[in-house]
C-alpha cells in the first residue's frame, strides 16, 4: 500500500517537533517531508532523522518560493506549522511578515500550481493572538469574534493576513487552526520580558505540546469527515487547561516550592493589551480529531521531574536575593517595569493605560484576583440562528452595518458563502471578501489592520470592534479614549 506523504513545516519548533515525533511513530503509514532552514541549529535538531527511509528533509526557506514548491510537489497533506513567533517577531516585524504571511502565501501558491490541487489538503496553524485582548466579561470567545490584535503584536498581524489568504485562496481542502498557548518543556527557559505582558487576571485555555502533536497526527487520518474542511477552528485543551495568568503563575512557582507573591509584585505585570481566552467552541475541534489526553497538571509534573539544579535551589535561597535578581531581569527590557523606568509613553499607554494607572496598582493585600466571572458572548451582527444555506444579501447588509460599513454588492446567491462580494468599511476602504470570511471568522477590512493601529478611531464607527475595545479603553470626556 502506498504511504501518504506529509509535508511538515516548523518541525524544530515546540508544536512541530511533537508532531514529527508522533508522525514518525506511524512511519509505516506516512512518508514525512520536512522543510527546514539549513541552519546549524536546525541541522542539529534533525540529525536523528537523517538517512532515514521514512523521512525526506528539504533544506530551504519558507520565504523562497522555489524551496517551497520543491517541498510541496508530492505532498498529500501539508501541515504548515512553521512561523516566526513572539518575542522574536516583536523584535523583527519585517521578518515576521516575510515568514508568516509570505511563507504561507508561497505554500498556497505552490499548491495551486499543482494539477491535482483539488486533492491535496492544507492544515494551516493560526494563533489565539489574532483576536487580541479579551478582558472580562468577554474572556470566553469563539470563532467569528472580531480580530482586534494587541498593539505592537506584529506576529498577530502577520498571522491574520496569512489566514485570510488561506481562506480566500480557492483551495478545495484547507483548514485554519488557531493555536493557543502551548505548554512545552522549554517553558521555564524563556528569558524575555514578554512573560510580564500578560495581565494577572487574563484568562487563557492552554494546550500541552503532546496534545498538539497528537492533533497534527490525527488530522492526517483517512477518516476525517468532508465537512471538517474549509473552516476555521480554535485549538484548546478544554477545562483542565483553563487558568488565569495568576493561577498559572502560582501553580508554576508552587511546583518550584515557593510562593511567587514573595518574589514578584503585581505592578510588574501589564494591565491590558495581551491575548487569551477560554473557548466556547474548542470542543468542536476535539470532536473531529480526538487529540486531548492531558491537562496543565500533567505537564507540570513532567516539568518538575526535569527541573535543572538552578531552579531546584530557589526555595533554599533568601527570597530577597531571588526577587532582586528577577526584578533586575525584568528591568532589562521588553517589560512594564522597563517601560516605566525609561518613560516609554506609547507602550505605557498600550499596556498600562497611563503612568498613573501603573502607580495605582495595589500590592498583593489589596489586589483583586478575578477567576472566571460571568461572561458575555460578543455579537457578530447578524442572525446566527439561521442555517448557512439560508443566509442572503440582507444578512450581509446587516453584518456590514454592524461593522460600520456597507455591503456594496447588489445580488448574492442565497447560501453561497464562498463567492466574494464587494464591501466598504467605515473608513471608506473598498474591498472584496467572501461572506464566510466576514460573517464566520471575524475578518473585516485588512487595510484598517495595518500598523500603526487605529482602533480608537475605528471603534467610534464600528460597533463590532467597539464592543470589545471599549471594555478597557473607555471613552472619557470629549470623545477621547483612555
Amino acid at each position: 500500500m502506498r504511504k501518504k506523504t506529509i509535508l511538515l513545516t516548523g518541525a524544530t519548533g515546540n508544536m512541530g517537533s511533537e508532531g514529527l515525533k508522533q508522525l514518525y511513530a506511524h512511519r509505516d503509514k506516512y512518508h514525512i517531508v520536512i522543510l527546514a532552514l539549513p541552519s546549524r541549529e536546525d541541522r542539529k535538531r534533525l540529525a536523528n532523522y537523517k538517512n532515514n527511509d521514512s523521512i525526506s528533509i528539504v533544506w530551504g526557506d519558507l520565504t523562497n518560493y522555489q524551496d517551497v514548491q520543491k517541498a510541496v510537489c508530492f505532498a498529500d497533506i501539508v501541515l504548515h506549522v512553521g512561523a516566526l513567533v513572539s518575542p522574536m517577531a516583536d523584535r523583527h516585524p519585517e521578518l515576521a511578515w516575510k515568514v508568516n504571511f509570505e511563507g504561507t502565501r508561497n505554500i498556497v501558491d505552490a499548491l495551486l500550481s499543482r494539477p491535482d490541487k483539488d486533492q491535496v489538503k492544507l492544515v494551516s496553524i493560526g494563533t489565539v493572538a489574532q483576536t487580541g485582548n479579551r478582558p472580562v466579561p468577554y474572556h470566553w470567545g469563539r470563532i467569528g469574534d472580531p480580530l482586534v490584535p494587541s498593539l505592537y503584536d506584529n506576529y498577530a498581524l502577520s498571522k491574520i493576513a496569512a489566514e485570510r489568504y488561506v481562506i480566500e485562496s480557492g483551495l478545495k481542502y484547507w483548514v485554519s487552526l488557531r493555536q493557543t498557548g502551548i505548554l512545552h518543556e522549554n517553558l521555564l527557559k524563556m528569558n524575555d520580558g514578554i512573560a510580564y505582558h500578560q495581565p494577572l487576571n487574563n484568562h487563557l485555555e492552554w494546550i500541552t505540546a503532546a496534545d498538539s502533536g497528537k492533533l497534527l497526527l490525527n488530522v492526517c487520518a483517512d477518516d476525517i469527515p468532508e465537512d471538517f474542511w474549509g473552516k476555521v477552528y480554535n485549538i484548546g485543551g478544554g477545562e483542565p487547561c483553563r487558568l488565569t495568568a495568576y493561577q498559572f503563575t502560582d501553580k508554576v512557582y508552587r511546583m518550584l516550592g515557593v510562593d511567587f507573591r514573595k518574589l514578584e509584585d503585581p505592578n510588574w505585570y501589564a494591565l491590558r493589551n495581551f491575548h487569551g481566552q477560554y473557548y466556547y467552541d474548542s470542543d468542536l475541534l476535539n470532536e473531529y480529531l480526538h487529540f486531548r489526553r492531558e491537562g496543565i497538571d500533567d505537564m507540570l509534573r513532567r516539568l518538575k521531574s526535569k527541573l535543572p539544579l538552578t531552579l531546584r535551589l530557589i526555595p533554599l535561597l533568601p527570597k530577597r536575593w531571588v526577587k532582586r535578581a528577577m526584578q533586575k531581569k525584568a528591568l532589562a527590557g521588553n517589560s512594564p517595569l522597563h517601560w516605566i523606568k525609561h518613560s516609554d509613553k506609547d507602550r505605557i499607554r498600550a499596556f498600562l493605560g497611563s503612568r498613573n494607572s501603573w502607580e495605582n496598582i495595589p500590592g498583593w493585600d489589596d489586589f483583586e484576583i478575578v477567576v472566571d466571572p460571568p461572561s458575555k458572548k460578543l455579537e457578530h451582527g447578524y442572525n446566527e440562528t439561521k442555517a448557512a444555506g439560508d443566509l442572503a444579501l440582507a444578512d450581509m447588509q446587516q453584518a456590514a452595518a454592524f461593522r460600520g460599513g456597507q455591503c456594496l454588492s447588489i445580488s448574492m446567491k442565497r447560501g453561497d458563502l464562498r463567492t466574494k462580494l464587494h464591501w466598504r468599511c467605515s473608513q471608506k476602504h473598498d474591498f472584496e471578501a467572501s461572506p464566510y470570511l466576514i460573517l464566520k471568522t471575524g475578518h473585516w477590512c485588512e487595510e484598517c489592520l495595518k500598523a500603526p493601529w487605529s482602533f480608537d478611531r475605528i471603534a467610534k464607527t464600528n460597533p463590532f470592534i467597539a464592543q470589545i475595545w471599549h471594555v478597557d479603553h473607555p471613552i472619557k470626556e470629549n470623545n477621547v479614549y483612555a
